[in-house]
């Protein structure tokens, strides 16, 4: 029987994965940022978040563009990573990018396979406008678009984390409307919103293409990136915003306070094997 990787493994792995990024960025003048769990986990402890079980960056759309043509033009010689997007592998259920180590095996429930390994979430900041309101409006047609472009990959319907039963009841409808529209639709509508403004002339900025809160939570002035800060995380230092402070309060509140230990669990249901293991 193979064995699967522990969550320190995986953090490891993936730790591998963003420390070859950011020389790659370095390298290539693009901005990045450590984000959500692992932006939290740089500042309260020094490195992972001892139950997160991934790695997050974010990046101005502009530069995440010019990340993402570099691995397609050099996807050889970046092997054993490899760039997952939809507009490299047809599978790929997404609209953010994943960069993974191929040596490994990613095993997630209700999904089908597409050659995922350990892997870090890149996520596209874009530009959304100078309007509060019709920023959140933007934002949560991203956030419903992202919902149905989920389901539309999923093998079968399931509750999964809804808790709320109106919500459930709202949710299979939501399913075999994706599934009957497919995963390729959403898509580009969600390429299409994307572009509906310009990163550098607006105030406000969002990871408008991905699921999350699809409110004002998601949606934060662009001066609070800048062109980034180092902090040390694990035994090596990246980039974080430069009002790193007020990022995470805003996302957490008391970001130094631990969560009560029953809510110390990663929140991603897979399993992640090396290749080589024997079956």
């Amino acid at each position: 029987m193979r064995k699967k990787l522990t969550i320190k493994e995986n953090q490891e792995e993936a730790l591998k994965i963003l420390v070859r990024i950011a020389e790659i960025c370095s390298k290539l003048r693009l901005r990045y940022y450590l984000a959500y769990g692992t932006l939290l986990g740089a500042v309260r402890h020094k490195g992972f978040i001892p139950w997160d079980d991934d790695v997050d960056i974010m990046m101005p759309r502009d530069d995440y563009k010019k990340l993402i043509d570099y691995f397609m033009k050099n996807a050889e010689a970046l092997k054993p990573l490899e760039l997952f997007c939809p507009s490299n592998n047809k599978n790929y259920p997404f609209y953010i990018a994943r960069i993974s180590n191929n040596e490994f095996e990613l095993e997630v429930d209700n999904e089908e396979p597409y050659g995922m390994g350990t892997f870090i979430d890149i996520y596209p900041l874009d530009g959304v406008g100078n309007d509060k309101k019709g920023a959140v409006k933007l934002r949560r047609k991203g956030k419903r678009l992202s919902s149905y472009c989920f389901l539309a990959t999923r093998n079968r319907f399931e509750k999964g984390t809804t808790s709320s039963k109106f919500r459930l009841l709202v949710k299979l409808p939501a399913y075999i409307y994706a599934k009957i529209r497919g995963k390729e639709h959403f898509l580009r509508e969600l390429e299409k919103l994307s572009k509906k403004c310009n990163y550098n002339n607006s105030n406000f900025v969002s990871c408008v293409t991905w699921g999350g809160a699809g409110n004002e939570k998601d949606i934060l002035p662009e001066e609070w990136f800048g062109e980034g800060i180092s902090l040390p995380f694990e035994d090596y230092s990246f980039l974080v915003p430069v009002k790193y402070r007020e990022i995470l309060t805003f996302f957490y509140g008391d970001y130094m306070q631990l969560p009560p230990e029953s809510e110390r669990i990663g929140h991603h249901f897979y399993r992640t094997y090396r290749k080589n293991d024997k079956e």
